[in-house]
Formats: structure tokens, sequence, C-alpha cells
């Protein structure tokens, strides 16, 4: 008995037990329905009502079920985060090569910072919201730079003081965030027990952004309302409520300071005429002092934790970061080195064929080397299925990959009618590279190698490589070539 017969016969059984089910069901509704035609109101409504219930629960579970998960959504492993994991990480990362400097500069630091018993503190804003002003009025003597202009501070500062109640702490000055790259910026707010962030008015545009940023990073944080001399008092009253609501910041961590300093104040002369005043405004920050004590003497011991948990994540996001910058300069020298196996295979070949078939042994070697990089587990069936998909867009573009290729050795004289072993040494190189590319991205964003995104990225590959990479690899094939004929 044939294969087709059985299947045959399998779909008839099954067609012909469908229909009775239909019938079954048919008849059970009918005499069900008949039934309730005679039956008092209240059971019919209460059979309604159940039908509407149960129909309504099958309807969320396909929803459920079925419904697409959003773009870029993907399953995160939960992050473990300890020393001892970390010093683990490190300890295996380097031993791969990976320069892991960068983590461990971080932890130096912070055990440094541990060792001298420092509260460190970070003044954040924008520009000209007064944040060197902030530093001198807390730091008489520390010679900060301050200057009405937007922009005086244009690097990180760190300045001493000691409270009242003898806390050693460390001020740290920021550049503004509309003058410079904020990821160092932020990374100090993750360095620090607390942060300060300085303003003069109602949150607004890239503040209120950039306020949202350092909230998410879960640190004790006091906003501080610069120069209280420009509202009345139920001005800022107002001003501070509508922060408070915004942020959901508690009122007793918004306070009103005016950070002294020289402000540029343009007048109205009698003749009508305007003239720019420099005017020397005193410093009140006596409600942030305060603010900073209340923190040392509530929260030490929790934002010293808090700080630690941060450094911790910052070091492991920077060791995540230097493996995949690892991963990413070793896929391209596995890609490089397999394409130029590929351009010598092909020119070592008696007859090539026709047809760009790449699901030989140097390919599934090649993906399985990028997963290996990768630490991603894969099936043979997966390569396979993967060098299958990639293969049909090959076939499908073969003809322009050709011409392209022969259009790239032109730029060799004499070397332009080479025979078609030549032709197809660069059409491979072309193709490995790309192959290579594609397989070592999917694996870069999703963790495993999908055989049909990644085909879809080898062909997009293929085609923005084919002028690019041509001349590359027919200057290998030529050099192969001439090679060949010397010896």
């Amino acid at each position: 008995m044939s294969v087709r017969f059985f299947m045959v016969l399998i779909l008839t059984l099954v067609a012909i037990l469908a229909l009775f089910i239909v019938l079954l069901a048919t008849d059970t509704a009918l005499s069900v329905w008949h039934q309730l035609g005679e039956a008092p109101i209240w059971m019919q409504l209460g059979y309604a009502l159940v039908l509407a219930v149960v129909s309504m629960c099958a309807m969320l579970l396909v929803w459920k079920w079925l419904r697409p998960k959003k773009a870029g959504q993907r399953p995160r492993k939960p992050r473990q985060l300890s020393s001892e994991s970390l010093q683990e990480a490190l300890l295996a990362s380097a031993a791969e090569g990976v320069d892991v400097e960068g983590a461990l500069d971080e932890l130096r630091e912070q055990r440094r910072r541990q060792g001298s018993a420092e509260v460190h503190i970070a003044v954040f804003g924008e520009v000209s919201k007064g944040k060197s002003s902030l530093v001198n009025a807390l730091l008489p003597d520390a010679r900060v730079d301050s200057d009405p202009r937007a922009g005086t501070t244009s690097r990180i500062e760190h300045y001493q003081w000691t409270s009242e109640t003898g806390d050693r702490i460390v001020i740290t000055d920021l550049p503004g965030f509309n003058l410079a790259d904020d990821t160092e910026i932020v990374n100090e707010a993750r360095r620090a027990h607390l942060v300060v962030f300085l303003c003069d008015g109602d949150l607004a545009g890239s503040e209120a952004e950039q306020f949202r940023r350092l909230q998410q990073l879960g640190k004790p944080t006091i906003i501080a309302l610069n120069k209280l001399d420009r509202y009345g008092v139920a001005e800022a009253a107002s001003i501070i409520d509508n922060i408070s609501k915004q942020t959901e910041v508690p009122k007793k961590d918004i306070v009103r300071i005016s950070t002294g300093g020289r402000e540029d104040v343009v007048r109205m002369l009698t003749d009508g005429s305007k003239t720019t005043v420099t005017l020397e405004r005193d410093a009140d920050i006596g409600s942030l002092r305060k603010a900073i004590q209340r923190h040392l003497d509530e929260n030490l011991a929790l934002m010293e934790e808090l700080r630690d948990t941060a450094v911790l994540l910052l070091a492991t996001e920077k060791l995540e970061a230097a493996r995949d910058e690892h991963r990413e300069k070793e896929a391209a020298r596995l890609v490089n080195a397999y394409s130029k196996r590929a351009v010598v295979g092909a020119m070592a070949a008696v007859a090539p064929g026709s047809d760009l078939v790449i699901q030989g042994v140097l390919a599934t070697r090649l993906i399985q080397s990028l997963c290996e990089l990768y630490n991603a587990s894969v099936k043979e069936v997966q390569i396979e299925s993967f060098l299958k998909l990639a293969g049909g867009k090959v076939r499908n573009m073969s003809a322009i990959t050709l011409a392209i290729a022969g259009n790239a050795l032109k730029a060799f004289p004499g070397f332009g009618t080479l025979s078609g072993g030549v032709l197809h040494a660069v059409a491979y190189g072309l193709i490995f590279d790309s192959l290579g590319r594609a397989a070592a991205q999917t694996l870069a964003s999703r963790g495993e190698l999908r055989p049909y995104p990644a085909a879809e990225a080898f062909e997009d590959l293929l085609r923005e490589n084919l002028a690019s990479g041509a001349g590359r690899f027919a200057k290998l094939a030529v050099s192969q070539e001439t090679g060949d004929q010397t010896s």
C-alpha cells in the first residue's frame, strides 16, 4: 500500500468523522432550542447568559494565544547581579580575549569610594541653570569658574565638601545635558549616592525627558528650584506643586534656592535705549543643605546599597558591551577567512558548476563557528534550513551576481575575460561574505539562529555587498589565478 493511498484514506475518515460531529451537534442544538422555547423565561435568560459568558471566555483565550507580539518584544533572561557572578564572567571573558578593562575600572573605582567613606552627590541640569554657581555656593574655596554665558562647565569635575555633621561629601559638577554626550553624564549619576537636579521653573521638553531618565536609575533625588527671587511665594508654591505632580517627587525634596553668582540683566534707560548690566546675586542654599543632610541622616545605608547595585549593573553592562564588540570583531574575522577559502576553493575546482550552490561543508562550518562564538546552541536542521533558504535567494540573483563579478574583473587589465572559474570565485566570495554577516547579525540580535530572518538579512546584505565587495574578491581571485599560473 503506497503512502499516498494511506494519506487519502486517513483524510477520508477524518472528513466522515467531522461530518458526523457536525450532524450530531446540529441535532442537539435544535433539540435544546425546542425545549428552551417551552421553558420559563428565567431559564431562557439564564441559558443565554451562560452561553454569552462561555463564548466571551473562549474568545479571550483565543485572542491571548494568537495575538502577535509587538515589534522588538523579545523575552529577556532575568539579570542575576552579584559580585561573585560578575567576577566569574570577567575571568571567563578575559580568557576569551575580551577587553574587560572598562568593567574592571568601574569595580576599582567602587572599591576606592567605599574605602574613602565618601558620599558622592551629582549635580545635574541644563546649561545656564546655575550648576557651577551652586558648587561655588556650597564650596566657596573651590574656585569653580562661573559665567552667565552658556556652557562654562565642559567636563566632569569633582569637589570635596564636609557637612556640618562631619560627613565627607564629593560634589560632582557635570556638563549641561544639551552640551555633551550624556552617556557618561548619566553613568556618573549611577555611581553617585544622591542626585541634585537643578532647574529654574517647570520641567518641559528636554529637561523633563532627562529627568525621567534619571528617575529610571532609582536614585534618591532632590530637585533644586533655582533663582527663587524671580518668583513670589504663591507662584513658587504653584511651580513646586506642578513639578511634584509631574515627577512624583515629594514636595519635601523640591527646594527653593538661589545659587548667587553673576547674571546679565537688560535695563531700559530713560532715553529709551537698552543696556546690559551684570549683577552679583547673593546665594541662598540653606534649604538644599538641610535636604541633603536629611537624606544622609535617614537614608545613607539605603543610598550605599543602591549605589553599589547601580555600579555593579554598570560594570556588567560595560562587560557585555565589550563582549559584543569582541564577538563582532571575531565574527568579521571568521567571515573574512571563510570567504577567502570559498574563493580559493572555487579557483581550485576543475569544472565549477553554473549554479551557485552554497549548501556545502564550508558554509556549514562557517555557521557552526559563528554559533559557537555567540554561545548559541544550534541544530543541524536549522543550519540546513538557513542554507536552503539562502540558496534559493542566490539562484534568484545568480545572473546579477555573476554580472557584478564580471564587471569587477574588468578593473584588472588583461583579466576581464578570464575563465568561468575566476568569475564564479568572485561570486562565491560575495555569497559567503553576505552569508556569514547575515548569520552573525541574527545571532547578535536574537541570540539564536533563526533561518527565515537570517535568510532575509542575507538577501539584503548580498544586494548591498555586490558593488562594494566585488572588487575586493576580484582582486583576491586575480592574485590567486596569477599565483597559480606563475607556479
